[in-house]
C-alpha cells in the first residue's frame, strides 16, 4: 500500500469513529422512556442537545408536545407544566407534574382530552390518537 492509501483508510476510520460517538453522544442525551399504566412518554429537552434528540425520536411516536411562553415578541420553552390526560369518561391515563419542555407521548388508539397548568393558567386540547399518525400539539402561553 503507498502513502496515500494508508492516509485514506485513516481518513475513512477516523470520519466513522467521530459518526459513531456522535450517534453515541446523541443517543445518551435523550432521556428514556417511561411506562405508567397505558402511557408511555419521553419528557424533557432542557437544552440543545437534550431538545434536538427528543426531536430526532419524535417522528417515531404518535404525539409530540411542545409547551412555550410568548415572551418579548417570542416562542421560549416553559418547564414544570402540570400535564394531564385524560380518556372516554374523564379517566385520567396520564399525570405528570413536571412536563416540558417537550413531550413524546403514545398511548392507545383513541380520543384524549390533555390539559396543561403552567403557573396556574390551563389550556386544553383534544388528542385523536391512530396508528401509523403523528400529531404536534402545542401549547402557548402568553
Amino acid at each position: 500500500m503507498s502513502v496515500r492509501t494508508y492516509a485514506g483508510v485513516g481518513a475513512a476510520i477516523l470520519a466513522a469513529a467521530l459518526m459513531a460517538n456522535a450517534g453515541a453522544a446523541q443517543a445518551m442525551s435523550a432521556p428514556k422512556a417511561v411506562t405508567r399504566g397505558v402511557a408511555t412518554y419521553v419528557n424533557g429537552g432542557i437544552g440543545q442537545t437534550e431538545a434536538d434528540a427528543i426531536r430526532h425520536m419524535a417522528p417515531k411516536w404518535p404525539v409530540e408536545m411542545t409547551f412555550a411562553k410568548r415572551q418579548q415578541g417570542r416562542n421560549e420553552f416553559v418547564a414544570g407544566v402540570k400535564l394531564r390526560v385524560t380518556g372516554q369518561g374523564g379517566r385520567t391515563v396520564m399525570d405528570v407534574h413536571d412536563s416540558g419542555p417537550l413531550l413524546l407521548l403514545r398511548l392507545p388508539d383513541g380520543h384524549y382530552t390533555a390539559s396543561a397548568d403552567y403557573n396556574g393558567h390551563v389550556k386544553t386540547q383534544r388528542l385523536d390518537i391512530a396508528a401509523g399518525h403523528h400529531d404536534n400539539i402545542d401549547f402557548l402561553w402568553s
